[in-house]
């Protein structure tokens, strides 16, 4: 491991990472709030840190898959780390552990919180938490390749170390071009969500947080109750497309763009994420008109909007959902484990590997009846190489795996069985609200510390599909250098 290359590429990104911390002290200069100085400190802290690292460190070899790994999760977890000082030093948060689960679930998009009374917050705190998520949506290392030279054909493993999704696609020959070209996706979904959404009836403010929690699947709102706290159907509705359009695969915009034609639309993956969307929306309409009385137009409201923010992951709630019926409750469970397309912003399994499972599955079940005959997997007219098939089955035992562990750890600390689950699959497929204790209209905070670790684990793993963190406990990855 050439940790003085590591140590000079981590410096550098803490100091452009503390640049971000600027703008909440714009804002609460703005807003004249006196916890601006709380930012100011972060700041300085981080940025002296990060200057000191660049300096040590030495800008000597190459960054080969192995340092592509370590960029990535040292990264992650030095952003964790600094950027949760505004919440202790303001004294927004009682214990520095309730500050990192708050900036890990803002920067994994999780959007699960630990505070209660937002509208009473600071504005700057709440800005914020908003911005971790709208720069961890996209992914605050692909963000630090379109800002920093050099990084040559190091920029690859970095780049397909964050990128989430079975297979990572690049979208033009230069990496650095691709993260240039995403990034601009984003910030113009941004953007129109937050024209959209003051047209809608929000305040500038609300709007601009909100955008970034939708773009980025994060789920971060200015109000305690969410999105249920306007109680507009405009607003849902604007929140609900844009939350779509961020669940599916952004290559796919660019590949439309540039070819001018909507064929690349008519992705697989894509059809199959609109169809669940359909068929979840339909049988939880269903269930609230029949079992539980509804009007239909109001089931029809919140059902589609529920379905949507919990499939991509970005936890609003427009209504408690918590409160229907078994049926509903269960069908938005699994949804959490999904999650939305490859290449989105959204956590979960993605719906290309459930695809993909769903196909093999069935090649299985045919081989039983017929032992002799070789099957192929194919997906939008091309054979699935075997190499991604194996990669996806370890990732979905990998996933449930972990899944299990962190529910026996958190049923560990006094939690029911069920609400310790969807505690989990909520923070591991950064949905962040679950059921029960975990509930839409409750917070994180009674969670046992140890609780919240278990949980601060889950949503870092979930965001870097796992195996980009696991490598670490890994003997292999600290020993030679020979089989890199």
């Amino acid at each position: 491991m050439n940790f003085t290359l590591l140590e000079n590429i981590l410096g550098r990104f803490l100091i452009a990472y503390s640049f971000a911390m600027v703008i909440p002290i714009a804002v609460a200069l703005f807003f004249q709030e006196k916890v601006g100085w709380a930012f100011l400190i972060s700041f300085c802290i981080t940025v002296i840190v990060g200057t000191v690292m660049r300096f040590h460190g030495k800008v000597e070899g190459k960054i080969s898959v192995r340092e592509g790994f370590a960029v990535v999760g040292g990264a992650w977890i030095f952003a964790s780390l600094f950027g949760a000082l505004p919440f202790i030093i303001s004294g927004v948060v009682p214990t520095y552990i309730d500050a990192l689960f708050e900036v890990v679930s803002g920067l994994t998009t999780t959007g699960s919180s630990v505070l209660s009374n937002l509208e009473v917050l600071p504005r700057s705190i709440l800005f914020w938490r908003s911005l971790t998520h709208w720069m961890g949506g996209m992914g605050i290392i692909v963000m630090f390749i379109v800002l920093l030279p050099n990084l040559g054909i190091g920029a690859v493993h970095i780049f397909n170390s964050e990128v989430p999704g079975p297979i990572s696609e690049k979208i033009v020959p230069r990496i650095k071009d691709t993260a240039l070209i995403l990034w601009g996706i984003y910030a113009g979904l941004t953007v129109a969500t937050i024209v959209l959404l003051l047209f809608a009836g929000m305040s500038l403010f609300d709007a601009v947080n909100h955008a970034f929690a939708t773009v980025a699947t994060g789920g971060f709102s200015t109000r305690s109750a969410s999105i249920a706290a306007y109680n507009s159907f405009p607003i849902e509705l604007v929140v609900t497309i844009f939350m779509f359009i961020a669940g599916s695969n952004f290559s796919l915009f660019v590949q439309a763009w540039r070819k001018r034609s909507l064929r690349p639309l008519k992705d697989t993956e894509l059809k199959y994420y609109f169809l669940i969307v359909v068929v979840s929306t339909l049988i939880i309409t269903g269930s609230l008109v029949i079992q539980q009385g509804w009007g239909s137009l109001a089931a029809l409201r919140h059902s589609v909007f529920q379905v949507v923010t919990l499939m991509t992951t970005t936890g609003f709630a427009s209504t408690d959902f918590d409160q229907w019926s078994g049926l509903a409750k269960l069908i938005l469970f699994f949804l959490m484990f999904i999650g939305a397309s490859a290449g989105s912003t959204a956590g979960g399994l993605k719906v290309s590997r459930v695809i993909l499972l769903v196909k093999m599955g069935l090649a299985q079940l045919r081989q039983a009846i017929h032992p002799r005959l070789v099957i192929n997997i194919v997906v939008q007219d091309k054979v699935i190489d075997t190499t991604v098939l194996s990669n996806v089955g370890r990732f979905f035992f990998v996933y449930f795996l972990t899944f299990a562990i962190g529910s026996i750890l958190l049923a560990g600390t006094g939690l029911e069985p069920f609400d310790a689950m969807s505690a989990v699959i909520a923070n591991l497929s950064n949905v962040g609200p679950g059921f029960g204790a975990v509930g839409p209209m409750f917070t994180y905070a009674p969670i046992e510390p140890f609780g919240k670790i278990v949980l601060t684990a889950c949503m870092l793993l979930g965001r870097l599909e796992l195996f980009t963190l696991l490598v670490f406990l890994t003997p292999e990855f600290w020993k030679s250098k020979k089989s890199w």
